[in-house]
């Protein structure tokens, strides 16, 4: 019982699994956005209805994320990992066939947004079941550089193989590659010899009663204070990425009036620093705080705050260089926390109901990210500008960081 527990050198193996996994999913998710003047023009539909191709897929996620945590605990990591990829690449595969219907390239962006709660789901299974303190940080942090690497992948990608190929329906499908060489590298795991799970050697012989420890969790403080802590990361995450783009290019006085490339370009800064972002992340939380993911997390939320809060002023957004800085910070912060939260939850939580239990955290928390565009739709529409939007942004940041300070160190649950 004294003895270390050993971790196989497989583990990196199903960790690369997940992050081809992932970024195969971001570049599918991704790849419409650039194009979907050119997809309303193709289906004969407004920007309106092209808009909820993006939408639906945000919507998709955060209710299969719930069911993916289960299905995690049900049946294994690998299972989960192999049902996500193929959600995601299937209906890419298969969009110059089925790309004619507006109604039917819906219902597979919907697909598509299940895949993601499924992937999502395995996180922190990953992170509990395979890898020690010393290492959860930096398998987080690349799980989520990996994310932010997709979305970069797809924005640069999508409009080349479009501008080639004149065909954005052929498109999805040469952009899915990345997930079906995630789903052989999958299969692979799947059909070869393999080590036992170290979190399984730990436990051996202990009865695992998961009813009880998910009622318990329920009851359990830390899981609604973690949900509402993600539910303002979401808030952040999905208004950067969605509301500062447009507030970079609209002119003035509704925006700062760079116009849409260049608002491309300095929102690519934002995209590189959430590839960064998360690895730095993991291997400070891993080296400086001791596999303490919390400090991790507030740093996260501060520089979320007051990068965004400051972008509204004339001394940061006339000075480029400085305006990158704060971008770069932005995009670093948001990635601090989610990879953060996926340790909290591996910490925490007993190792057969992990799936579940992050399922809960990032599915229910997920929905911030809804009501922050609906928040800063209404703060446009009611001011005229981009301002109070991007106040309430920094806001999300302040109460994620309050409700942050409440989390325990975490101590998982027997």
């Amino acid at each position: 019982m004294n003895e270390p527990i050993q971790y196989p050198r497989f583990r990196w193996l199903v960790l690369l699994t997940a992050c081809l996994g992932y970024a195969g999913m971001q570049i599918n998710m991704i790849a419409y956005a650039p194009l979907l003047a050119d997809i309303a023009k193709d289906l004969g539909i407004d920007m309106g209805a092209a808009t909820h191709l993006m939408t639906v897929f945000l919507f998709t996620a955060s209710i299969a994320l719930i069911a993916g945590g289960f299905l995690c605990d049900r049946y294994g990591i690998m299972f989960t990992i192999i049902l996500g990829i193929l959600s995601t690449s299937i209906p890419a595969l298969l969009m110059p066939w089925i790309g004619t219907s507006y109604e039917v390239v819906l219902w597979s962006r919907i697909i598509q947004g299940v895949s993601a709660g499924f992937l999502m789901s395995v996180m922190a299974p990953i992170v509990a079941v395979w890898f020690p303190p010393q290492e959860k940080g930096l398998a987080s942090g690349l799980m989520g550089g990996s994310i932010s690497m997709g979305a970069a992948i797809g924005v640069l990608a999508a409009p080349a193989v479009f501008l080639a190929l004149r065909n954005w329906q052929q498109m999805s499908a040469w952009l899915s590659i990345v997930g079906w060489i995630a789903l052989i590298v999958a299969l692979v795991i799947v059909f070869s010899p393999k080590p036992q799970p170290p979190s399984q050697a730990q436990s051996r012989g202990a009865p695992i009663a998961d009813g009880a420890a998910f009622k318990r969790a329920l009851y359990a403080p830390i899981t609604w204070i973690g949900i509402v802590t993600t539910f303002f990361a979401a808030w952040i995450l999905q208004t950067l990425y969605n509301l500062t783009p447009a507030y970079l290019a609209t002119d003035k006085p509704v925006g700062i009036g760079f116009g849409p490339m260049m608002s491309g370009k300095l929102m690519l800064a934002v995209m590189i620093a959430g590839m960064i972002g998360p690895v730095i992340g993991g291997m400070l939380q891993d080296k400086v705080f001791r596999g303490n993911p919390k400090p991790i997390l507030l740093i996260g939320f501060v520089l979320c705050c007051i990068s965004i809060y400051t972008i509204q002023f004339p001394a940061i957004y006339l000075n480029l260089p400085v305006l990158i800085g704060s971008l770069v910070l932005a995009g670093a912060g948001i990635q601090f926390i989610y990879p953060s939260i996926v340790v909290l939850v591996s910490n925490t939580y007993s190792i057969h109901i992990v799936g579940k239990m992050l399922g809960l955290w990032m599915g229910i928390g997920a929905f911030g990210g809804a009501a922050g565009l609906f928040v800063g739709g209404l703060a446009i529409a009611r001011y005229g500008n981009y301002n109070a939007a991007i106040s309430f942004i920094a806001m999300a940041a302040a109460l994620g960081f309050i409700f942050g300070l409440f989390l325990a160190r975490p101590k998982r649950m027997a």
